[in-house]
């Protein structure tokens, strides 16, 4: 019993616990980061795509005000 009070007291156990702690975070962190950066870049190429379409029902929409202005002009 004496020899696990002596293992769990000493410094060399608990240093190697943490720095495989921070080893297993780290690499657990790469992971996590690898993953949202590649959802970023998906959210980037949709908010894109939105953008675009959004500049073109503007356009359109302005072409139909003008449509519609103008028929309303020609019945007052």
């Amino acid at each position: 019993m004496d020899v696990i009070q002596d293992i769990a007291m000493s410094q060399a156990v608990w240093a190697v616990c943490c720095i495989a702690i921070v080893a297993w975070n780290m690499r657990t962190s790469k992971a996590r980061e690898d993953k949202l950066m590649m959802h970023l870049e998906r959210s980037n190429i949709s908010q894109e795509r939105t953008a675009t379409a959004l500049q073109s029902m503007e356009g359109r929409m302005d072409r139909m005000e003008k449509v519609i202005y103008r028929r309303e002009d020609e019945n007052l």
